[in-house]
């Protein structure tokens, strides 16, 4: 199958190496963003960075136990929205859809410049929105972790049991239907 390789090679795996992302790959993660497509070209995306050793602190508090190998990501981006901010056609909330899309958009380029990127869902909205003065308007989506790939040796064992677990993918029949 001719699928863009970084596609098939993206990983959510959740060891870091103790190095900085530069500035402009950081630079280009974001424009990977803003190039995403939206509903009328919305936009409605804001995105909080995090690379400072005093917001990696603002934001581990907020992590979900579990999730504690996301404290040694160099980089971190939150994913916020206001939902009034939305096209909100017929009733569909194009916000998450579009914030999705450009979330991808993303992690491909992470992957791309050989970065590892791992989106989450393991945090505290209320604790994220306070730390970084997000508007409670606005909905904390998604909290990406972003860095050069670890060792899996520097996991715990329930963690390196995920990482080293193979991917998998539901069969097109599950899931596909030709009419």
């Amino acid at each position: 199958m001719a699928i863009v390789p970084a596609i098939m090679k993206r990983e959510s795996k959740r060891s870091y190496l103790d190095k900085a992302v530069p500035q402009e790959v950081v630079q280009e993660l974001l424009e990977a963003l803003r190039w995403a497509p939206s509903c009328r070209n919305n936009q409605p995306w804001r995105v909080t960075v995090v690379q400072s050793e005093e917001g990696k602190a603002k934001l581990a508090p907020a992590i979900a136990p579990g999730n504690d190998w996301a404290t040694k990501a160099p980089l971190a981006m939150i994913v916020s929205s206001n939902p009034k901010d939305d096209m909100n056609l017929a009733g569909r909330e194009y916000y998450l859809f579009d914030c999705g899309l450009a979330v991808q958009n993303l992690l491909i380029q992470a992957t791309e410049v050989g970065l590892m990127s791992h989106p989450t869902a393991g945090w505290n909205e209320k604790a994220i929105q306070s730390a970084f003065d997000i508007s409670t308007e606005e909905r904390v989506l998604c909290v990406i972790f972003i860095g050069y790939p670890g060792s899996i040796d520097d996991l715990d064992e329930e963690t390196k049991a995920k990482d080293s677990a193979p991917r998998t993918r539901k069969p097109l029949e599950e899931w596909a239907r030709f009419i």
